[in-house]
Parts: C-alpha cells; structure tokens; sequence
C-alpha cells in the first residue's frame, strides 16, 4: 500500500515548461484518472511518477519517501503501456513471468504468481499460446497480468485501451474494474483522453490542461460542479452548451431573444455572464413553455436519443439530447426549455458562480 504526493511537479524540456507546479495527494488504494486534451500533459506526468522521466522541479513522495531520485525498478511500480510490449516468441506464461526471471525469483514462486495473475484476468487458458495467437484484448490482458506478477504497490496505466476496438474496450474497462475490485489496497493512476473510462473507473479524476490542474474531484462532482467552463466542457458528452448572456437586474436574456429569470448567486456578477447547459438537460416544448427557439441545422440520431444541433441567434448553436421519437428536421423550428436548477452560471473569467 503506499500514497503518492506530487508538491510543486515542474517539468520542462528544452526550456519549455510542459509541466507547471502540480500539487496532487493520492491516497493509498484510490483509482485515479488523469484527463485532458492531447499535449496537456498527462503521460508526461505519469512517465514523472513512474521515473521514465526526470523531475526538474518538485518532490514526488511513494509510500512516504521521497522518490525523485529512486531508478524506476526500486519504486514499487508497475506501468502498462498503449502499446501491449509483449515478446512476441515466447509464451503468455513466459511473457508474465519474464520479469520475475530476472530478478531472479524461484521458479515455483513465478508459476504461483502467473498463475494467480492468470486467473485473475481470465487467461488460465492461454498461457501457452504465443501472443499472435490472441486477440487485442486478450495481449492487453496479458500486459496487465505481467504487471501484476510484480506485487507492486502503485498501477500506472498510460492509455491501455486506445489501441483496441469498441467492444473490446469497453469488455477490457470491465476486466480493469474487475482488477481494481480484486486488489482493493493497490494505489492505480490511469491515463486516458476517453471520458467514458474516466467516469466509469476513478475514484477521482484530475482535469489537466496547458500541464496545471484544472479540478480534482469524483466523477459526479465534476459532472454536477465544475469548476470552471474547461471542465464543464470536457466533461460530459456532448459537452455541455455555454452561451453568453446578458443581465439585467433579476433577469437574463438569451441570444436569440428569449428571457427567463436570475438566480439570486449569479445576480451583480458583472459583464461577460454565461450561462451552461448541459445537452441532456434540454428537452423538446411547446412554444409558450419555451426558453429557446431557433433552427435545427443537424439531426443525429442515436437509437433511443437524438442529438440535436439548434441555432438561437446568429452564430450561437445549442445542442440537445432529446428522445429520438421527435418528429424535428433539419430546417425546422423547435422549442427547447430547460430546468432551471440545473443551470449553471460562469463569470467573465469562465470560473464557476456558485450558490453559497
């Protein structure tokens, strides 16, 4: 078991800082899952943690010690990588147990520790074949399975399930949670840029942008609260609608001419107020109960949901996850309304207005 604590993580390369002042506490056992857009620097910071890379500023502690100048074999972790790394001559057993050899671990010792990986990972049955002879899947199993073997305290995954179809993801993010379930005191850090494995694996997600921490928070709270509109944004699919507004004593007005009334926390927030919605949130009205009117320019239809893209005013576009029985066509008009209480309020700034 062991935490992990990032104080003031700087890394720079060639003069341009990538990673800028990370300040993170994991705690033994959590799942945790970085997130961001490409070049935000989240493999960057995995690769810090694992030793791949060297720190250039900051101290990172592992199990209560400092780790900065630890070699990566002797810091109790375990990477699996995008890509599976399998040696593709030798064996799914020999393949799990190839680390062991090498640091020189009894042979009755390794089969025991295969073994128990094996059947941890529904493999039992393929430890004998070669790795071409697997499905993407089942390599990206075997690649977690050799990382098992090593009894280490901290998982480290850099995008494990990228380079795997659909339904193979999504059977493999089911093993992983499976995984997680079955080592319950291992501490795991997890990079994606896919939501779905964030919001269905982590404990908590850390939001990285331009290599600063935008938010730390569950899944659900950055869902229902985030912290400003780049996590509102990033998070939720489609991303949540942000428009700006105009105020006016009690009042806000929407592009487009709708009005509806101000929410006493988001009243004297200044120029620049936006207003978030999230797709789901709107649903289909008639015209008198309507907050928005406008025009669809886009149907998506998505078995039971519809993804609609609706114009409000000149250049402002609304999207809306209504049900997929709408009658709605591109050219025509539609009447959208929303709740209220699930609105949220962004300054000038983009930073969340909440109510106290």
């Amino acid at each position: 078991m062991a935490d992990v604590r990032l104080s003031q993580i700087r890394k720079t390369f060639g003069g341009h800082q990538v990673i800028k002042g990370i300040d993170l506490d994991i705690k033994s056992g959590e799942f945790i899952v970085f997130v961001g857009p490409s070049g935000c620097g989240k493999s960057t910071l995995l690769r810090l943690i694992a030793g791949l890379e060297e720190i250039s500023d900051g101290t990172l502690d592992i199990g209560g010690m400092r780790a900065n100048e630890v070699p990566p074999d002797a810091r109790g972790i375990a990477m699996v990588f995008q890509s599976y790394a399998l040696y593709p001559h030798m064996t799914v057993r020999d393949n799990m147990a190839f680390g062991l050899k090498l640091a020189k671990i009894p042979k009755a010792e390794r089969d025991a520790k295969v073994n128990k990986a094996a059947a941890m990972l529904q493999l039992t049955d393929y430890l004998d074949r070669l790795p071409k002879q697997l499905s993407g899947g089942q390599r990206q199993r075997v690649a977690i399975g050799r990382a098992i073997t090593r009894d280490p305290d901290v998982f480290l995954f850099d995008e494990p399930l990228s380079n795997l179809d659909a339904a193979l993801r999504v059977a493999t993010r089911i093993e992983i949670t499976n995984l997680k379930d079955a080592m319950p005191g291992t501490t795991m850090i997890y990079v994606t840029h896919d939501q779905t494995e964030a919001m269905t694996l982590a404990d908590r997600i850390v939001v990285l942008n331009a290599g600063q921490i935008e938010q730390v928070g569950s899944p659900m709270e950055l869902y229902h609260r985030p912290a400003n509109v780049f996590v509102a944004q990033f998070i939720g699919s489609p991303a949540m609608n942000v428009i700006p507004v105009e105020s006016s004593g009690d009042r806000i007005r929407f592009p487009g001419g709708g009005e509806i009334g101000l929410p006493d926390h988001a009243r004297n927030s200044g120029k620049g107020l936006q207003l978030g919605i999230r797709p789901e949130h709107l649903r289909e009205v008639a015209q008198s109960e309507a907050a928005f009117t406008g025009t669809v320019t886009n149907v998506e239809r998505l078995g039971e949901q519809a993804i609609v893209h609706v114009e409000i005013g000149k250049g402002t576009v609304l999207v809306a996850k209504i049900d997929n029985e709408t009658s709605v066509r591109k050219g025509s008009v539609i009447h959208l309304a929303y709740d209220p209480a699930r609105a949220h309020f962004f300054d000038a700034q983009s930073k969340a207005i909440r109510a106290a």
